[in-house]
């Protein structure tokens, strides 16, 4: 079984250098909403049973940083094409903020147990999800345009000559 296409990484690059923008996203992410809640309310207003608006404030600056960093990974052509606009960011404004909390406070498992409960659809979680995901695709959305539309059309192709794979160009960019 082959890695589906989509999920290829750029062209030219080192399984360390891959593995480098994992984790920096991940710190990206973490240095967003740990700073963002820091800087406005204190690291104790993420603790377990506090209010979730200075939680959600943290998780927006999480996300802008996450999706920043992917951005920037992939203008550089490290990490993968679909993977930094999409999967990276989202895997990691999932695990990230959760695993800081829960390693900062302990583990909530109260609050899996309410927000997993069969059949019970909880708007909170909705709300979260969308603070989570919705900045920073707006943000990844609108860098990548900046981006695009300062190289102009030639650049692009260039560079999606140096950083894409062949496949990946006939499957996804040539019509």
């Amino acid at each position: 079984m082959t890695l589906p296409l989509g999920m290829a990484p750029f062209a030219n690059q080192s399984r360390a250098e891959h593995l480098g923008v994992l984790l920096g996203g991940a710190a990206a992410c973490l240095i967003g909403y740990v700073g963002g809640v820091s800087l406005l309310f204190g690291i104790d207003a993420l603790g377990h049973g506090e209010p979730a608006g200075p939680r959600r404030v943290a998780a927006v600056f999480g996300s802008l940083a996450c999706w920043g960093f992917y951005a920037g990974a992939f203008v550089r052509g490290k990490g993968g094409p679909v993977t930094d606009v999409v999967v990276y960011p989202v895997a990691t404004v999932a695990v990230v903020p959760v695993a800081f909390r829960w390693a900062v406070f302990g583990p909530a498992w109260g609050v899996v147990r309410e927000r997993v409960g069969l059949l019970a659809f909880r708007p909170g979680l909705l709300v979260d999800a969308v603070v989570l995901v919705l900045p920073g695709v707006a943000f990844v959305a609108g860098l990548l345009a900046l981006w695009a539309g300062l190289l102009g059309e030639s650049a692009i192709e260039d560079w999606q000559h140096e950083h894409l794979s062949a496949a990946f160009r006939e499957a996804f960019v040539e019509e």
